[in-house]
């Protein structure tokens, strides 16, 4: 088990605290800011000082800038990637094949059909897109839009969150 160094402050008549180990018991002590020299209490009477533990003296690690800019970076990251990829998904064809098919297993006359797909392929005249299709490509451009936002948004958290760790490790090796 890890045990825990104590510290006794001796009050000194400067004000200031003092810290002794039970070692110092019943000896003398300078004070490091006026230089006096003070008793230290017997061992038996060292309870009646106020006791500092040596967890204390370890500064509390506190987040900082950079941590919250790592953090931030990567949620930014994470969370734009993430809405890019459901985003994109965007369908690849502006018809539905199970429909066309429908269509030509209905048509009783295959020459008429024939003859239909001949002209509509030599003919200069196109027809206008159905509202299914034209809005279909909105949606399409639209998510495209959406999904490079998305991932432009999310390349720049992760640069700041790469930035922010380089720079953590480079005050830590200072």
């Amino acid at each position: 088990m890890d045990r825990v160094k104590k510290f006794y402050l001796l009050p000194c008549s400067c004000s200031a605290d003092i810290e002794v180990v039970a070692g110092q018991a019943g000896g003398r002590v300078v004070c490091p800011v006026c230089g006096r020299q003070n008793d230290v209490p017997k061992f038996r009477d060292l309870d009646t000082l106020r006791i500092r533990s040596s967890s204390a003296e370890k500064p509390a690690r506190r987040w900082g800038m950079l941590q919250a800019v790592a953090l931030a970076g990567t949620a930014c990251a994470a969370l734009a990637w993430g809405g890019a990829a459901i985003v994109g998904s965007t369908p690849k064809q502006a018809f539905n094949a199970e429909a066309i098919r429908d269509d030509i297993l209905r048509s009783d006359d295959d020459q008429r059909l024939y003859e239909s797909l001949q002209e509509m392929a030599t003919t200069t005249v196109s027809r206008m897109p159905m509202r299914e299709e034209v809005d279909l490509q909105r949606r399409a451009i639209f998510a495209t839009g959406i999904s490079r936002t998305l991932l432009i948004v999310g390349g720049l958290g992760a640069a700041a969150a790469v930035i922010a760790v380089a720079f953590i490790a480079a005050s830590k090796a200072a």
